[in-house]
């Protein structure tokens, strides 16, 4: 098996398991928009940070390297946006203090969820392969300040405060009978746009590389 397919083999391993994972999640209860959102922006800080990586020990593999570069900033900027925006809203202000969704929040947040520590863990383990075989040049192109991943986090907040919204019963009350499925309501949408977002991801690295 060639490099190139092998990568693509891990990434989508990586897509399945992580997709499996959120599943056992949403049975067991452990799960929360926070969660969802988090672990993408986690995602797409542990690909910046792989970049950096490979920006700072093999700039050879870049053709563009100055391009390279202020994509980078312009990512990392973006993310730390998006983690105060996270975190304040939907880790705090969405969820009551005394409330068993704030509960999880925090523990997500200060790295207690098993479930999610090991969708961290699989995402490094990712990056850590795809890092080591990757020997041809990075294309680079001005889009990719905003990847596919940045823009499923970017739906993903815009959902999420869509979803709070609707679940938060301050605006809109469920109907009877479907209060006990307001998780899976509310977190479908979420792994749904991911893998749709990543699995086409895979379709052009596959037809690319």
């Amino acid at each position: 098996m060639n490099i190139a397919k092998q990568s693509w083999l891990v990434d989508l391993v990586s897509l399945l398991f992580f997709t499996a994972l959120t599943v056992v999640a949403i049975i067991m209860k452990e799960i929360t928009v926070f969660f969802v959102i988090y672990i993408f922006w986690w995602d797409e800080v542990i690909k910046t940070l792989f970049d950096w990586i490979r920006y700072y020990f093999h700039p050879n593999q870049i053709k563009d390297a100055d391009k390279y570069k202020v994509v980078l900033y312009a990512r990392i900027f973006m993310l730390a946006i998006y983690l105060v925006f996270i975190i304040v809203c939907f880790c705090f202000m969405f969820e009551g203090i005394n409330n068993d969704g704030f509960v999880k929040n925090i523990q997500v947040l200060f790295f207690k969820n098993t479930i999610f520590n090991i969708s961290l863990i699989s995402f490094v383990g990712r990056e850590a392969f795809n890092y080591v075989i990757h020997k041809n040049p990075t294309e680079l192109t001005p889009d990719t300040v905003l990847p596919k991943g940045a823009l499923t986090l970017h739906i993903s907040i815009i959902l999420g405060m869509f979803a709070w919204f609707l679940t938060s019963n301050k605006f809109f009350q469920m109907p009877l009978g479907l209060e006990k499925y307001t998780t899976l309501f509310t977190i479908a949408p979420f792994i749904l746009i991911k893998f749709l977002f990543d699995w086409s991801s895979l379709k052009v690295k596959d037809k690319t590389e």
